[in-house]
């Protein structure tokens, strides 16, 4: 299975996971629009999801076998993952990203694709792949949450006019990782707001988000917990209380797999793992 078809199924959920009116969209710099919240439909970083087809001829192809098996015509959204695929000796393989998004510019001229955009590109990548594409990306999708406010990154996107999406939205606040960093799900500041609101902790940290123009993708199962997520337009929060929220940035990511350490454009900061953990964390992690 390509990378691109993986992408294309997480696009696809993204499109019809929840029905936007034109109050609860975002334009795009292409002049389309995307909802402020959509599903989440991670499959994580499974190494067996992923091969070794991921240069600019196999775009095209996996992204036509995508709309074939969907029975679809075009898809809304199109992203591109932190382009990295594993060839079949299990070591990552390195391809240039400007050369995957060439592939995609063309997926797009030929109305294969209606928006396109990367996602886990730090500010660096960012920049080189403004410089060299001729269709600019249209989203980039982070992991951001009061825990790693993304500021700089964020503000580089809204002053060139690339929408941001926003993974991972609830980070370890919750309870996922037992050595999360504050704030947690029982912060009196968190507490109040959804006191004053009548709103949960979860739709609270969602309209966060929302409130500083991000996309919010929420990943659930559950349906009750689905439709809480994207119940959250009747509201906002003020920009001192955004604010307030951001104060709690310690840059802390829920995410950063570690099984990309050794490509040299890993996009994220290292964690000081010795080769044997890594190797560890590896083949135990689904995530990481």
């Amino acid at each position: 299975m390509e990378v691109a078809y993986i992408v294309f199924i997480l696009s696809f959920n993204i499109k019809y996971a929840y029905s936007a009116t034109d109050t609860s969209v975002y334009l795009l710099n292409d002049g389309h629009k995307i909802p402020t919240v959509a599903l989440g439909t991670s499959l994580g970083h499974l190494s067996d999801l992923w091969n070794d087809a991921h240069d600019i001829d196999e775009v095209i192809p996996a992204l036509k076998k995508s709309l074939d098996d969907l029975k679809m015509d075009y898809v809304d959204l199109y992203l591109m993952h932190y382009p990295m695929a594993y060839s079949k000796n299990g070591s990552v393989k390195n391809t240039d990203y400007i050369e995957t998004w060439k592939g995609l510019e063309l997926a797009k001229g030929q109305n294969l694709a209606r928006s396109i955009g990367v996602s886990n590109f730090n500010i660096t990548q960012m920049k080189r792949l403004w410089e060299n594409s001729t269709v600019k990306p249209a989203v980039l999708q982070i992991e951001v949450n009061p825990s790693i406010t993304q500021v700089e990154l964020v503000d580089w996107c809204k002053e060139h006019g690339v929408v941001v999406m926003a993974y991972s939205p609830f980070g370890g606040i919750l309870g996922r990782k037992k050595d999360a960093p504050p704030p947690h799900a029982d912060d009196p500041t968190l507490v109040g707001l959804a006191k004053k609101y009548n709103k949960t902790v979860p739709q609270i940290l969602l309209r966060y988000l929302l409130d500083r123009q991000l996309v919010a993708i929420p990943r659930s199962t559950n349906k009750d917990r689905i439709k809480e997520n994207i119940d959250i337009m009747n509201f906002s929060l003020t920009p001192d209380e955004v604010e307030n929220l951001s104060k709690f940035n310690s840059d802390y990511r829920l995410r950063t797999p570690v099984k990309w350490y050794s490509h040299p454009e890993f996009p994220f900061e290292k964690k000081n793992l010795s080769d044997a953990e890594i190797k560890y964390i590896i083949e135990h992690s689904k995530e990481d």
